[in-house]
């Protein structure tokens, strides 16, 4: 049996049902995983390799795409098949590297990579939505412990998805505006919840946060999706991210957390108009309890308003830190 999508019946929402995953190696809990596969020297353990950093043969590499042995999708089949591609970033040959200490450089080779995939995975297979994410701990889902990110391209778009569209989309076609302009306008008015403001980029906790210590990172960008940002919120970009996180690790004593990359849907040409792609940074400090899966109705006990401060304080602190230089972004 193959991936495959089922529905709720009272609920409306999409499962998808993927055996493959049970058998993916894990080094996280006593997983048992003696040898990591993303590890230099290891490279016959992955699929073959679809992008790598250095291009050639001639230094060894820095970041590696691979598609997942263990897809949560299938390649190809009819509905209910759960349909897509399911690839692997490696963002680094250091098993026990960490998000929070690489270099600004070191982060935007993996930016540059993901963007190079996800231009290649939409004009190539053209998806109905395209997923990048990161799982940092075993509480938010990884099973290897070597620092890496996931690309998800989906045939079909779920039903939660296509909402968080519809909305942006409406507001868009009542005011002429886009929601995320609006929200940025918004939380730069009110400075509350603002972490960090500069460089094209705003870092804020949303007022109406899903989770303590959720955090945004909203480039200066028209793009819709990372296949279409540019260079300079690459750059951008990469320059903060290790510092959130290492803000983030500190004020959190290092929690478990969910990086998600925001994006409207892949193939719409008319997307930039109403959405903004962005960040979105969710610790695993809590768990849902009753009222959460009975009602879908989130609980949030920590206050944004309170919260944003304390990550703005630590973002300083983590800033201060000596970093390399950047290097412009290979397109």
């Amino acid at each position: 049996m193959g991936a495959e999508y089922r529905i709720d019946p009272e609920a409306g929402e999409w499962r998808i049902v993927a055996p493959e995953r049970a058998a993916r190696p894990s080094d996280i809990a006593g997983g048992g995983e003696t040898e990591c596969p993303f590890d230099p020297g290891h490279e016959h353990m992955t699929m073959p390799e679809v992008l790598r950093v250095p291009a050639g043969r001639s230094e060894p590499w820095r970041v590696r795409v691979v598609p997942n042995r263990y897809p949560v999708l299938a390649a190809t089949g009819d509905w209910p098949a759960a349909t897509g591609l399911h690839e692997v970033v490696i963002e680094s040959p250091n098993h026990d590297g960490e998000l929070r200490d690489a270099t600004a450089g070191e982060t935007l080779e993996v930016l540059t990579a993901m963007r190079e995939r996800c231009r290649a995975i939409r004009d190539g297979r053209r998806p109905a939505a395209i997923v990048v994410f990161r799982n940092h701990g075993a509480a938010a889902g990884t099973s290897l412990r070597h620092p890496h990110s996931q690309i998800v391209a989906l045939d079909q778009a779920p039903p939660g998805l296509v909402a968080r569209w519809d909305r942006v989309r409406e507001f868009h076609e009542r005011t002429g505006r886009r929601l995320h302009d609006d929200q940025a306008a918004r939380e730069r008015a009110e400075q509350v919840r603002v972490v960090h403001d500069g460089d094209g980029l705003l870092v804020y906790q949303p007022r109406a946060a899903a989770v303590g210590h959720e955090t945004v990172l909203l480039p200066d960008d028209d793009a819709a999706g990372l296949a279409d940002a540019s260079d300079e919120a690459l750059k951008t970009m990469a320059g903060m991210l290790p510092a959130v996180a290492s803000a983030l690790a500190a004020v959190r004593d290092d929690p478990a957390y969910n990086l998600v990359v925001h994006a409207g849907p892949a193939t719409d040409p008319d997307a930039a108009r109403w959405y903004r792609w962005h960040i979105g940074l969710y610790p695993r400090v809590g768990r849902r309890a009753g009222l959460e899966i009975a009602t879908g109705l989130g609980v949030n006990p920590a206050v944004p308003e309170q919260t944003a401060p304390v990550l703005r304080a630590a973002l300083r602190s983590a800033r201060r830190a000596p970093s390399s230089s950047v290097p412009p972004a290979p397109r």
